[in-house]
């Protein structure tokens, strides 16, 4: 079966993806600085020093009690901030506004990946049980009804005159060009006013403050209807996800119902087919030994016979192989004397518990090289029953956990988090996006990496990075290299093969967490994903691998 394509992948939206050019570089500085319990502590630091200034101090000339050039320069502040505001719930709104139609794609292509699952599992239920469906049960009504409705957008909620209203005060007020030209007013203004061009708000400006409270209230006002228009759009998007999960909650237990159904069809034709390969493999194992005709045996020779085939299974497990039907009478396998030997001896212990025999060790050379070639002759026996064996691949997929010591399996971990940490101290401290994107990366390794090596060291992580709150860029750097080229030394020295795909997987790390946030410039401006002091880190990483 050719699965659908799932969306592309895409990252997740984010608000920082709408603070697109300088404008919303400068908005987004704005509201990470102002934003802050920290502004706050300094807005009142400086109010409370103005007042007792202009009581008690210098300032008590220029703006004595009731403080009014103060109240004009925090209409001034407000009503920036308000502005301020309004381009923050634009962002918000538009980065919403995606992540509904991001959640709407994806929901679309999950919907469509368990359709072609169900139909895929109706032929199983068509092939096992003649054409009789194992399940009679109907998709969730939701599934067909999400495919005929749109994502929820903060826009469709501006219903009425008044949401139209709302919707184009914060389109034309909510840019940081209205920031500039409230900004650019005031100064025009108190400036005019300050040189004797105009003489109708003199210092200190009560008109202007006046306006701006006017202003100030119809903004606020403006604002809560925004968030009511985000809060009205957020409710149906939680409806749409909570039905999303409903209705694939709803398929997953229709799946495993029918797989249920189907498990006890298989375990019914299993046990009749097992049945027939055992006896099979026991007739073969008789022609093979020339014991004579199958019929002659006893009842306890026939037993005895079936309990050994039964056993042939778990034996070529052990050695590395899997029994499957014959589909290739020229791919014959010839097990290497060790492999031989572990037959052997396996068999030999099955029948020592059974009939209490002397153990393997104590057999006499006569007795080992009977049941060795025995052992060899397990090929002719599973083509005579129509088997073969074949290699375990996945036994092949280089090396794993049982190839090194604890010690170089812990040092692995400490390599692949000096890869990450080592990249992330390069621009100061290690903050929780880049420990996300490290841990993550390990995860996702665990499950997906085509290395068994790969898979099995990042499946052991302990996350232990080993930081202290004082641990800096040059206290770290030395030691991190020198484990990193500690583990390429024992992968170079026990498994080679492992050698390329581990230095691979250790500069993925450290691009990853390079990538993790963005970095540098000043209040936004000029941020970038990788900072120069990253790219060096990464470099350190890429030496040290290759000494």
């Amino acid at each position: 079966m050719t699965l659908p394509a799932t969306a592309d992948a895409t990252e997740p939206v984010t608000a920082a993806d709408e603070q697109i050019g300088v404008n919303g570089a400068i908005a987004a500085a704005l509201t990470r600085a102002v934003g802050s319990m920290q502004a706050l502590y300094v807005v009142l630091v400086i109010v409370g020093a103005w007042m007792a200034l202009a009581t008690w101090g210098p300032l008590h000339s220029l703006d004595p009690y009731p403080f009014s050039f103060l109240l004009f320069l925090d209409n001034v502040v407000q009503l920036v901030l308000c502005l301020v505001i309004l381009v923050g719930q634009r962002v918000l709104g538009m980065a919403a506004d995606r992540r509904a139609e991001q959640t709407y794609e994806n929901a679309e292509a999950i919907f469509a990946r368990i359709s072609r699952i169900q139909a895929h599992l109706d032929r199983h239920d068509q092939a096992l049980s003649r054409g009789v469906s194992l399940l009679e049960s109907s998709p969730h009504p939701w599934i067909e009804r999400h495919k005929v409705q749109s994502p929820p957008r903060a826009l469709d909620q501006q219903i009425g005159v008044n949401g139209r209203i709302a919707a184009w005060l914060t389109e034309r007020m909510g840019s940081m060009w209205a920031v500039y030209l409230a900004a650019v007013t005031q100064i025009i203004w108190t400036s005019t006013a300050a040189f004797g061009v105009q003489h109708f708000d003199p210092y200190p400006f009560a008109f202007m403050s006046f306006l701006s409270t006017l202003v100030q209230l119809i903004f606020m006002i403006v604002i809560m209807v925004g968030q009511g228009v985000l809060e009205r759009a957020g409710d149906r998007r939680a409806e749409q996800t909570y039905l999303n999960g409903e209705a694939i909650l709803h398929e997953c237990r229709r799946m495993e119902a029918r797989l249920t159904a189907q498990d006890r069809l298989i375990e019914s034709l299993s046990g009749f087919t097992t049945g027939e390969i055992v006896e099979d493999l026991a007739r073969a194992i008789h022609e093979v030994e020339g014991q004579g005709g199958w019929e002659q045996l006893t009842d306890g020779g026939r037993e005895s016979l079936l309990a050994r085939a039964r056993g042939l299974g778990e034996q070529l497990a052990a050695a590395g192989y899997v029994m499957v039907p014959a589909f290739d009478p020229a791919v014959t396998v010839t097990f290497a004397d060790d492999e031989a030997e572990l037959l052997a001896r396996l068999e030999h212990e099955r029948f020592a518990a059974v009939d209490g025999a002397a153990p393997w060790e104590e057999l006499t050379d006569d007795a080992r090289a009977q049941a060795l070639a025995a052992a060899r002759r397990l090929s002719t026996v599973l083509g005579r029953a129509g088997m073969q064996a074949v290699r375990d691949v996945r036994r092949l997929d280089g090396a794993g956990v049982d190839d090194f010591t604890a010690d170089e399996w812990a040092n692995f971990d400490r390599a692949m988090m000096a890869a990450g940490v080592l990249v992330a101290l390069a621009v100061g401290t290690v903050d929780s996006e880049e420990m996300f994107e490290l841990v993550k990366k390990l995860r996702e390794a665990s499950i997906g990496h085509p290395r068994r090596f790969i898979r099995e060291v990042t499946a052991a992580s302990t996350f232990e990075t080993g930081l202290r709150p004082s641990t800096t860029y040059a206290d770290y750097e030395a030691p991190a290299l020198a484990t990193i080229r500690s583990a390429s030394a024992t992968v170079a020295a026990k498994a080679p093969d492992e050698l390329e795909s581990f230095h691979a997987f250790l500069l993925e790390i450290a691009e990853a967490v390079a990538g993790a946030n963005q970095e540098g410039g000043t209040f936004g401006l000029g941020a970038q994903r990788r900072t120069p002091e990253e790219a060096r880190a990464i470099e350190a990483i890429r030496a040290a691998i290759s000494d």
